[in-house]
């Protein structure tokens, strides 16, 4: 069995290895530059009603939602909006802030045929599930099952219910 000697010359771990694994954008990128008809479509459409402009000697203040300076490559939604002669403020967009929903009827005993539910006034909701009826379990078998549970939670919420 003979084997074919490879050459190496390209240096390991350099960024034109073929092997070495790329970021997509840094593929992407990469084929947008080139000159095939679809990534000049993209750019002319891309482009096409952007115009560059620089400000020269501005002050650019930005209101983020992180402190500290901005990694290299960072980039943020927002509005940038010009305050003065060579000043411009840059404002983070403000995403919806995700509240925590606080339940308004919690549920303080969860089995398998009863929940109950507490209310804001205290008092103490009873709820059925919903069976599941299978030839081995019929509507009898839920309601003993369910009788069973209304005594367990009479032994563990009566005691509490008399204190107060």
């Amino acid at each position: 069995m003979t084997f074919k000697k490879l050459k190496h010359s390209i240096e390991a771990g350099s960024r034109k290895q073929a092997s070495e694994p790329r970021r997509l954008s840094e593929v992407l990128n990469e084929y947008f530059a080139g000159n095939s008809p679809l990534a000049r479509a993209y750019r002319d459409r891309l482009f096409e009603d952007i115009f560059p402009h620089t400000e020269p000697c501005c002050e650019l203040k930005l209101l983020t939602r992180q402190p500290g300076r901005l990694n290299e490559g960072t980039m943020l939604d927002g509005i940038i909006a010009r305050d003065g002669d060579e000043r411009y403020v840059f404002v983070e967009k403000a995403h919806e802030k995700k509240v925590t929903t606080v339940r308004r009827n919690p549920v303080i005993y969860s089995g398998g045929c009863i929940n109950v539910h507490r209310l804001a006034d205290g008092t103490l909701r009873l709820e059925f599930n919903r069976p599941r009826f299978y030839p081995d379990f019929s509507f009898r078998d839920f309601c003993l099952a369910a009788a069973q549970e209304l005594l367990t939670i009479a032994r563990l919420l009566g005691e509490e219910d008399s204190e107060g």
